[in-house]
């Protein structure tokens, strides 16, 4: 089961995505490549604005985390920032909802 939890306060603090849903074999998972998908999409659009922010891939423990660095952000940095991670959440919202045997998505209050 993949395992994800959203971080929150006043914005999404961190995204932590870990483990391996186990739809199928590796390779042939397209839970895990729909989730890996849409991690390594908001990483990557996160990278190329140039936004502030720790991403962290661990292929050994299947772990990828995005932490967002709010304060070192624009105004204009911010809104490019939230409509990523928010787009990401919806989106794995989405799936964890649809696959919700293989992905368990918990969202915490700081």
């Amino acid at each position: 089961m993949t395992k994800i939890i959203i971080e929150t306060a006043e914005r999404i603090e961190r995204v932590t995505v870990k483990g391996h849903a186990g739809y199928a074999d590796a390779g042939e998972d397209i839970v895990c490549a729909g989730i890996s998908t849409l991690t390594f999409a908001a990483g990557i659009a996160l990278e190329r604005y140039n936004l502030p922010a720790k991403i962290n891939q661990d292929e050994l423990q299947a772990e990828f985390v995005i932490i967002p660095e709010w304060a070192q952000m624009s105004k204009e940095e911010v809104i490019r920032a939230e409509t990523i991670l928010s787009s990401l959440v919806w989106a794995l919202e989405d799936l964890a909802n649809s696959y919700a045997k293989y992905v368990k998505l918990d969202k915490v209050r700081r």
